[in-house]
Formats: C-alpha cells, sequence, structure tokens
C-alpha cells in the first residue's frame, strides 16, 4: 500500500452522516468519489457523481461491479440490527474486488470502553463485532480505519439531542453539568474520513479519535446564552434516574430509551467520553481545522 487512496465509494452517502462525508471527499479534486446506493433510497446526489443502484439486499454480484477498481469503501449505513449483516456483505465484496481500506460505520462513541458498550450492548457490541470481522479480513488485504467522533455536535445542538431546546431556549443538564466529554461536527467528521484517505500507511488497521472540541454541558449552554444573548431556562436531572428510565423504556421497546442511555454515556465519567485525553487524538495526523465552540454554536443558530 503505497501513495493517496484515489477511488472512494460511500454507502449510505443520502444519510445525516453520509452527507458531509460525500461532501467533503468531492470536494477534493484528488477524489473520484461514488455512491452506492439501494434501488429502494429516495436520496439524491450531486450530477456529477455516479451512483451504483443495487438490490436492496446488497447481491453480491452487483457489490462486486460497484466495487471493481474502488481504493476504498466508506460506510454510513446503520450499524446495529441489520447493518451488521450488511456491513459483512460489503466486507466480503469489498475484499473479492481487490478494494484496499474500509470505513465501518464506527462514527460515535468510545465503543472500545467496557463500560460504553456495557451500557448499550446491543449498538455498542455491533459496532465491534464488525471492527473485529474488519481484523480477520486484514490477512486476505483489506485495510481498515474506525473512527471514534463523540456526538455530531452540531447535529445534536439542533435537533434537541444534547439537552438543549434552540427554540425555547431551554436546558437539560445531567447531574452538575461540569462532565467533560469529547465531540465532532459533522463537517470536520467528513474532513476526517477525506483526509484519511490521503495517508493511508498512517491510517491502517486503527482507531482515529477525533474531536472538534473537549466540552461540558454548562461549557455549552455558557456559549448557548452568550451567542443568542438571552438567559436560558434550566432544569438539571439525575443521570442515575435517567439511565434507569431509559433502560426501562429500552427494555418495552421504546426507542426513546436508548437517547437517554446515549446521553448518559456522553455527560457522565467513566464511559470513555473524554476520549481524546485516554486514548489521544488525530487531529493533527489528519490536519483537521480548529474551531471554537461560539464559533460553531453561532452558526448553528443562525441555522
Amino acid at each position: 500500500m503505497s501513495g493517496a487512496f484515489k477511488n472512494v465509494i460511500v454507502v449510505g452517502a443520502g444519510g445525516n452522516l453520509g452527507a458531509p462525508i460525500l461532501s467533503a471527499l468531492d470536494s477534493n479534486k484528488h477524489f473520484t468519489v461514488s455512491v452506492l446506493a439501494r434501488q429502494a433510497s429516495k436520496s439524491t446526489f450531486p450530477s456529477h457523481v455516479k451512483v451504483h443502484s443495487v438490490g436492496n439486499d446488497y447481491p453480491e454480484a452487483e457489490l462486486l461491479e460497484a466495487f471493481k477498481g474502488q481504493d476504498a469503501v466508506v460506510s454510513a449505513i446503520t450499524s446495529y440490527g441489520p447493518g451488521v449483516s450488511q456491513q459483512k456483505k460489503l466486507i466480503d465484496a469489498a475484499v473479492k474486488a481487490g478494494v484496499k481500506r474500509f470505513v465501518p460505520s464506527e462514527f460515535g462513541s468510545n465503543t472500545l470502553d467496557k463500560n460504553a458498550r456495557a451500557l448499550l450492548p446491543q449498538l455498542f457490541g455491533a459496532k465491534l463485532e464488525i471492527v473485529e470481522y474488519l481484523r480477520g479480513k486484514e490477512k486476505e488485504g483489506l485495510t481498515w480505519s474506525a473512527f471514534v467522533t463523540g456526538p455530531f455536535f452540531d447535529w445534536g445542538l439542533a435537533v434537541g439531542f444534547l439537552g438543549y431546546n434552540l427554540k425555547e431556549r431551554k436546558a437539560t443538564i445531567y447531574d452538575d453539568g461540569n462532565t467533560v466529554w469529547s465531540t465532532t461536527t459533522l463537517a470536520t467528521i467528513g474532513k476526517a474520513v477525506s483526509n484519511a484517505m490521503l495517508v493511508p500507511e498512517k491510517t491502517a488497521n486503527k482507531y482515529l479519535f477525533i474531536d472538534s472540541f473537549t466540552v461540558s454541558q454548562n461549557e455549552v449552554l455558557e456559549s448557548l446564552e452568550r451567542v443568542t444573548n438571552e438567559k436560558w431556562d434550566v432544569k438539571h436531572v439525575d443521570a442515575e434516574g435517567q439511565k434507569k428510565e431509559g433502560l426501562d423504556k429500552f427494555s418495552k421497546g421504546d426507542f426513546s430509551g436508548v437517547m437517554q442511555l446515549l446521553c448518559y454515556g456522553i455527560f457522565v465519567n467513566g464511559h470513555g467520553n473524554n476520549y481524546t485525553k485516554q486514548e489521544g487524538g488525530a487531529n493533527e495526523l489528519l490536519s483537521l481545522p480548529k474551531q471554537t465552540l461560539d464559533e460553531v454554536i453561532t452558526e448553528v443558530v443562525k441555522g
């Protein structure tokens, strides 16, 4: 393996995560980027981007045709449930097609942390399973890069996932709100994936820990109040109570419980949430831009 990768295909390029990854690759003239989309997909893409349409169950023959001549496959599809078997299909086809690099849909929490995995074994265990599957393919010539990004900050802030209601100027803070956690914007995630393709030997067969910044809930709240020039209504909740409620909901099939458990893992120490301090970061290796909290929050608030 030598030299930067050139031909990259993105799977799941129409989603919240896939779109900024596609955009980052497409904006760099070095890459020839294409998209793998299932026939049921309603997503649209720039007219100059080639779209490989395949059956909804990812037939091997169609995957092999789409992967022919590709240097790298980036997966941004669902990472649990059916996503496990689907990603394994993609990986198997990548090996047969002679693809050099596979990026699994790992993006998010630090799944290497045992406490994080214990919190949501269905989700985080599935992600770890895929990386272990990739490790088994190294001897067949396929390399991999897995990105730990923390919560997608701008997306999470905009939709209220992180506990801030932009419209009503309300904040929900876990415990005292002082726990720090690493987080990354979608654009920076896209940039990280793109730049990793330029230094394949330095990014092979490893986890890459990236962040836009490491902050606390209180710091985010302070920034929101500065940017909006308003005092927000704040409600403090008991983190252990949120965990119990989340587990109860999830056991009954209520997916909102997963959101509570994810937030617990982000806002409570001991779940790999401050991963750039614990694991070391790849920001410098990937030449990622430096961002300030106020700059990003200003962009989100403006919409």
